[in-house]
């Protein structure tokens, strides 16, 4: 590799380095409108046939001797079933029914089934100025199951208040229930209450951590959508408590990697028109005493709440609240039309500054898929990489006429180095002066690599977010979102690397040069391979595997001598305005005639 093409590299990297750790962090966040608040200890007013359960007060997850379960009641949906409590109204299982996901970690969407505090779908009626429409905050409610394990109907009522609370499945859409709250004030004065409904997720540390570029499938995002805005916090971002979001009017969510459990308020058709305050919270539990909050054993447990505005109610008046209710996996085809499509929840996929390239890869991935593969992810992703490198070629021409220039000149080169090789500002100079005179720019192919760099970060966000990939099956991998675990991917990689490496020209290095960039950079990919999704390893084998034939024509052109000049075909070169070409030396090593 010649000394420009490493420089150039060395450029190329710098610049994607510098991007990824301080430009993307700055500019991948929607506008922020959160404001934070201190987390106030949560103390409730139990009904008088209410148990509390273990937590409360809060002890270790997992103890034993709580109270009877109660009535619970199953919900048959599209793609899912769940489970509710009359301890809370709430889910304690939400299970998908996909062969895909059924037979992963992700089967159960809920991951605190036996805390009814934490439990999806709960819900609050009192609020710190409304609390006199209600006695109690948790109650047990009564429990009436609809046909077809379509629906669970929960009552309660007092001499207060009558409270229905229906959840449904939706009748066509995967994933999706359909929760409508109504209050009916039975007093004979103005009473008010303060509605609150809410999402939770619990993982440990250890569940959430990534390694070597690859995100792991648990790390958990809590977002909230106001119109075109999205606020996206995670763990370490809630230093000061709550974080709320006022006037939500898309959703506010608990998202892992690919799936996510969100909650979008239904304003309008008898629904209560106002629209809530989203309020996120990461808050830290520990699974022993003593622990520190980042040991890989500690946890967090993510919420988000939908916080309507105080209500007062007349005499005999009556409100209703209507949520749809979200809780699957981020599949683009069901986001499109998920919570009937306005508002939209397509943005729940996290797709960082190029967005736009990475949802134009998606469609033409998509594209591939149903209609040359004909479902086929692994094949859909080798077609698309040889379809990107055929369209992204004019820009890798570029870089390929350097390469050729560069051989054309190494003689010269050489006597350069030669005669100033204790000068090394000499050295330069004459080497700018050589490679103007000649009308080269040894960072001529510096441009076309950053040009492409959107493309690369937006093909690396795709293949990492794609939950299609998630527990899909190719050739030897059981799961493209995961490692190979049989290491041959990186591997093979690591082998097809070293082989490009020895066919790219090695000019102008000393032999400990070459052997580091020979082997270095294959053995730093291999490495990280064995981290990353097999959806990616495929991707890159196929473009390693691509840029050897490229070099393997090159080379065809315009080959290498012995004495690393070019005994190939003539190569144009602008010397002084002009363009002349040379023919190819003959076999003494002595320059044609001029053309």
């Amino acid at each position: 590799m010649e000394k420009s093409s490493v420089l150039r590299w060395a450029v190329i990297a710098g610049a994607i380095l510098l991007f990824y750790f301080y430009g993307l962090p700055l500019i991948t966040g929607s506008k922020d409108h959160a404001q934070a608040l201190q987390a106030p200890d949560e103390t409730y007013v139990n009904a008088p046939n209410f148990v509390p359960d273990a937590l409360d007060p809060p002890q270790k997850p997992g103890e034993p001797n709580r109270p009877a379960e109660g009535e619970t009641c199953t919900i048959r949906g599209v793609r899912f079933n769940a489970e509710l409590s009359a301890r809370g109204a709430a889910i304690t299982h939400f299970a998908l029914t996909d062969k895909q996901y059924a037979e992963s970690d992700a089967h159960d969407l809920s991951t605190t089934p036996d805390h009814e505090r934490w439990r999806s779908l709960r819900t609050l009626f009192r609020g710190p100025d409304a609390n006199d429409q209600l006695k109690y905050d948790r109650f047990l409610w009564h429990l009436e199951r609809g046909p077809d394990d379509k629906s669970c109907k929960f009552t309660y009522e007092d001499d207060d208040v009558q409270i229905v609370k229906t959840v449904s499945a939706h009748p066509t859409r995967p994933f999706e229930l359909i929760v409508d709250t109504t209050l009916k004030n039975r007093t004979s004065a103005p009473k008010k209450h303060q509605l609150t409904i809410g999402a939770y997720a619990f993982h440990k540390n250890a569940d959430i951590k990534g390694s070597l570029g690859r995100v792991s499938p648990f790390q958990t995002e809590l977002s909230c959508a106001v119109g075109k805005d999205v606020t996206r916090k995670q763990k370490d971002d809630f230093k000061g408590g709550w974080l709320t979001v006022p006037g939500v009017d898309r959703y506010g969510s608990v998202n892992s990697h690919y799936f996510a459990q969100t909650l979008v308020p239904q304003p309008g058709e008898g629904a209560v028109a106002e629209a809530p305050t989203c309020a996120i919270l990461a808050e830290p539990w520990l699974t022993a005493p003593g622990q520190a909050p980042d040991a890989d054993e500690a946890a967090a447990i993510y919420q988000t709440k939908l916080v309507y505005p105080a209500k007062e109610l007349a005499p005999e008046a009556t409100a209703t609240y209507r949520q749809i209710a979200f809780f699957g996996p981020k599949e683009r085809d069901v986001l499109k039309h998920a919570a009937g499509g306005a508002p939209k929840l397509g943005d729940l996929l996290n797709l960082g500054f190029f967005a736009p390239v990475a949802n134009v890869l998606v469609r033409v991935l998509d594209f591939i898929h149903d209609h040359i593969t004909f479902g086929n992810w692994g094949v859909a992703i080798i077609v698309m990489t040889i379809g990107l490198r055929t369209l992204l070629f004019p820009l890798t021409l570029k870089s390929i006429k350097t390469t050729i220039a560069m051989r054309r000149l190494k003689p010269e080169v050489d006597k350069i180095n030669e005669k100033f090789s204790d000068d090394a500002q000499a050295k330069n100079l004459a080497m700018m002066e050589l490679w103007k005179k000649h009308g080269v720019n040894p960072f001529g192919g510096c441009l076309p690599q950053l040009v492409q760099m959107p493309v690369w970060f937006a093909m690396y966000t795709t293949l990492q977010t794609a939950v299609e990939m998630y527990h899909t099956r190719f050739l030897w991998f059981a799961d493209l979102s995961a490692p190979d675990k049989f290491y041959i991917l990186p591997l093979l990689l690591g082998v097809f690397m070293i082989v490009q490496q020895r066919i790219v020209p090695q000019q102008g290095m000393d032999p400990m040069q070459q052997k580091m960039m020979m082997y270095m950079l294959p053995a730093v990919f291999t490495v990280m391979m064995l981290f990353l999704p097999a959806a990616l390893g495929v991707y890159m084998l196929t473009n390693s595997v691509l840029g050897i034939a490229q070099q393997l024509i090159v080379e065809r052109v315009a080959p290498r001598s012995d004495d690393g000049g070019d005994k190939g075909k003539g190569i144009v070169v602008k010397q002084k305005g002009e363009t002349r070409k040379s023919s190819p030396p003959d076999r003494f090593g002595k320059e044609k005639a001029r053309v």
